[in-house]
């Protein structure tokens, strides 16, 4: 027969400081018998399983439990059956000890029917209720994301209040602009590429017009941590479809000719790639401290947490041109990326703003 059935909070104000978990007490005849259920996303600590030394002392210091009692372990799954039962000893020799049972023990050494548990405690609203008021005690925001510092909000705020729309850049694709418009209206705002690229996301600094060899790259992203990302964006425009419409369907000729470019430029780049290394720190070095080198635009965390010392990894893109069969596409992408050193990822307008997350 069960007689109790509530949410215990069971930090000890030393090395526990929150944890909650179900307790539910059975008498059966003359043994007396105590269900630890872990309320899994409900609980704010530690897991019973690690927890449970503690717990069985606290519900016997405040009275819950009086005199000899069998603790059992309880884990709930989605459907009942799946849940996991243990016999907890305490202080036995050895230390604590586990015993498994199955789900008809534990009723019958609980002395329950087996519906008894088949609601799940993330189904009761009392004990849902509970629990909530107990967490929401200690912490008031605790469900709230992180919010990051005073000064990472004021920059979001920055950089969302500078934002070009999806509409203004699906507007310029739709008709057809040229390589010249599609940068200047990127370049207004270099927090787009981020937006597609970065990882993670917050952490970023682009560039635009870039040096690298005899030349440059449009647009540049560095992102990462430890190992910093180096992702090289070149730019065509959206007045020519990615495939030729002949029973060949290469590549329009721009795409190769930029292909070409980036992938000369990487050669380079390779031969030389301490050199290139060292440029690409002291461009984030600079930038990091407000130089408005090749137009840094830095994101919200003003410092990325990489190592200057250790290799780069270096990404290339190639955005351009419009899809018209996307599945061909998609396929003849794939062959061109796996099968040039190194490798130059090619993107049409249409697909590259699918990534976009703005409105």
């Amino acid at each position: 027969m069960k007689i109790t059935d509530i949410v215990h909070n069971y930090p000890d104000g030393s090395r526990l400081t929150r944890g909650l978990c179900r307790v539910r007490s059975f008498v059966n005849g003359s043994e007396v018998v105590i269900l630890l259920t872990d309320l899994g996303n409900k609980n704010d600590g530690q897991s019973v399983t690690n927890a449970v030394e503690q717990i069985i002392k606290s519900l016997q210091v405040l009275g819950v439990v009086i005199g000899p009692a069998t603790y059992l372990e309880h884990y709930e799954r989605e459907d009942p059956r799946g849940d996991t039962f243990d016999i907890v000893t305490v202080n036995s020799p050895g230390g604590t000890q586990w015993e498994t049972i199955s789900r008809d023990q534990a009723c019958q050494l609980m002395g329950c029917p087996l519906n008894e548990l088949d609601e799940r405690s993330w189904e009761s609203g009392r004990i849902v209720a509970e629990a909530d008021r107990l967490r929401f005690s200690r912490h008031r925001f605790f469900d709230s994301p992180y919010r990051g510092s005073n000064a990472v909000i004021k920059r979001r705020l920055e950089i969302e209040g500078g934002m070009i729309s999806k509409a203004e850049v699906e507007e310029l694709i739709s008709a057809g602009a040229g390589e010249r418009d599609l940068q200047a209206l990127l370049k207004r705002d270099l927090s787009i590429f981020a937006e597609t690229y970065a990882q993670p996301d917050d952490e970023y600094i682009c560039f635009s017009e870039f040096p690298l060899a005899d030349g440059y790259v449009d647009f540049v992203v560095l992102t990462g941590r430890s190992r910093m990302d180096v992702i090289l964006i070149e730019v065509k425009g959206a007045d020519f479809n990615l495939l030729n419409s002949d029973h060949y369907k290469e590549f329009n000729h721009k795409i190769h000719q930029a292909a070409g470019q980036l992938r000369s430029r990487l050669g380079h780049i390779y031969r030389e790639l301490s050199t290139f290394r060292d440029h690409v720190h002291s461009a984030r070095i600079r930038a990091e401290r407000g130089d408005l080198i090749h137009n840094a635009f830095v994101g919200p965390h003003d410092g990325l947490e990489v190592d200057s010392q250790k290799d780069i990894n270096i990404r290339t893109v190639l955005i351009g041109g419009r899809t018209v069969d996307d599945r061909a596409e998609s396929a003849k992408r794939h062959d061109y990326e796996h099968h040039f050193t190194p490798p130059v990822r090619v993107e049409s307008w249409d697909t590259w703003i699918r990534r976009l997350q703005r409105s």
